[in-house]
């Protein structure tokens, strides 16, 4: 009776450490159980954790955190939360992924996997998160290494649903290093894994399928991608979170941008901004801003694709984004030129020059070259024209990215025509020409 009683004793005292430092912040903020709770989840809850009798998912107790304008970390120093702290830790770094914020989730990430107790699943799943934030920064190359150590791992673990989602961002991450049939065997195997394994996530597979419609698309299929695209959004029924429908819509504007139907390419264009716009991602929604503006261009409503285009671009340089700032600039520069403000354009082109050079993503110099060739024709520099062009040829060409092949040599070929180059101008515009059929062949 006496060992009972000592027992019960020592489990009273137990140290409530979260509860504790819940009921403190929400105390010294002067706030009730219900405020606190609000719609969320009960106050008989939130009273159970505080006195230590259950504890918060995840997902609550980064609720609870933001109520009391504290930082997670604040509740996490309790031992028994480790197992938390780490889902938070992965949690916080997805976030940021998504919102663009590349580099913190990168660091958080760096600093999780350099901890010697970590398990080993959490460990793989850290080296996810941490490939989605190379693949955010361009640092492609780092994300697919970083991919390889977790999908040997997994493999071998018979993790199924996380090798999936690996293979499916090795896939996005040769994509975006420009090799689509290696991007394709990828996310052949995993939606084949997929369906051999049984998984049951409509999210997973409605990415994977989204991902693999982006081929049809490089290839210029723009139909078959439309398709693909719809059938992502039907795998996936009710359940779509907003990064996969952002990313989705975003295929579907530029889908039907190359069917030629600007209307319903504009309407796509505009859901993707407003679920990237509440998502805060910033490096998506001025990607977003420039497709929308690039087809405005198309449609002669250059005051609002200018517009669109300077919008994007202060959205980058408040951040400190590079990558995409050229395109942003060039397009501005651009609509300036359409507009016959040949100063304007100049001074935006030059601009868009200087941010190229510290872009790490080439097709920017291409943006750029190809806007200073028209401008400089404009202003009646013809051989720096011509430099500019054939850059900006140079540079497609050594990135096998017929699409932007085609389109320098077709802008080209314009202006030797009115030059008065008319051999040289054949020349281009049968590049031009080629160019889109081999686009439209792969």
């Amino acid at each position: 009776m006496a060992t009972t009683t000592i027992a019960v004793k020592r489990r009273t005292h137990v140290p409530n450490q979260l509860g504790e430092r819940i009921r403190k912040a929400r105390n010294e903020l002067g706030l009730s159980l219900a405020a606190v709770a609000q719609n969320d989840f009960s106050r008989s809850f939130l009273n159970q954790v505080e006195l230590g009798r259950t504890r918060p998912s995840t997902r609550t107790l980064q609720i609870i955190a933001e109520r009391l304008q504290r930082p997670i970390e604040y509740f996490l120093q309790d031992p028994s939360t480790s197992m938390m702290a780490n889902d938070l830790r992965l949690l916080e770094a997805a976030t940021r992924v998504r919102r663009g914020d590349g580099e913190t989730a990168r660091m958080l990430m760096m600093a999780m996997l350099e901890r010697p107790q970590l398990a080993a699943e959490t460990r793989v799943r850290a080296q996810l998160v941490l490939a989605e934030a190379l693949i955010k920064l361009r640092q492609l190359n780092e994300a697919v290494d970083v991919l390889k150590h977790a999908i040997k791992v997994s493999e071998a673990s018979r993790w199924d649903a996380l090798a999936v989602e690996l293979y499916d961002r090795m896939g996005v991450a040769y994509y975006q290093l420009r090799r689509p049939h290696e991007a394709g065997r990828w996310w052949d195997k995993a939606i084949g894994a997929y369906e051999s394994k049984g998984l049951t996530d409509p999210l997973l597979r409605a990415r994977i399928v989204g991902h693999r419609a982006n081929l049809h698309y490089v290839a210029g299929e723009p139909r078959e991608a439309i398709a693909g695209y719809q059938e992502a959004i039907a795998a996936a029924e009710n359940v779509l979170d907003m990064p996969v429908l952002g990313g989705i819509y975003e295929g579907l504007a530029l889908s039907f941008a190359k069917t030629g139907d600007l209307v319903r390419a504009l309407e796509y264009g505009q859901r993707s901004l407003r679920l990237f716009d509440t998502l805060r991602d910033v490096r998506m929604s001025a990607q977003l801003r420039n497709n929308m503006a690039e087809i405005l261009l198309t449609q002669g409503r250059t005051e609002e694709a200018e517009s669109l285009f300077l919008a994007g671009a202060e959205q980058l340089l408040r951040v400190g984004d590079r990558d995409l700032l050229p395109h942003l600039l060039a397009g501005a520069a651009e609509a300036a030129l359409n507009r016959s403000d040949l100063p304007l354009a100049t001074t935006r082109v030059s601009a868009a020059l200087e941010a190229s050079a510290a872009s790490s993503d080439p097709l920017g110099e291409v943006a750029a070259r190809r806007v200073a060739g028209r401008i400089a024709a404009a202003a009646g520099q013809e051989a720096e024209a011509r430099a500019h062009f054939d850059r900006a040829l140079a540079v497609a060409e050594s990135l096998n990215s017929a699409t932007d092949t085609s389109r320098v040599a077709f802008d080209y070929a314009q202006i030797l025509e009115v030059l008065g180059d008319s051999s040289q101008a054949f020349i281009r515009y049968r590049q031009a020409y080629r160019a889109r059929e081999s686009a439209s062949h792969r």
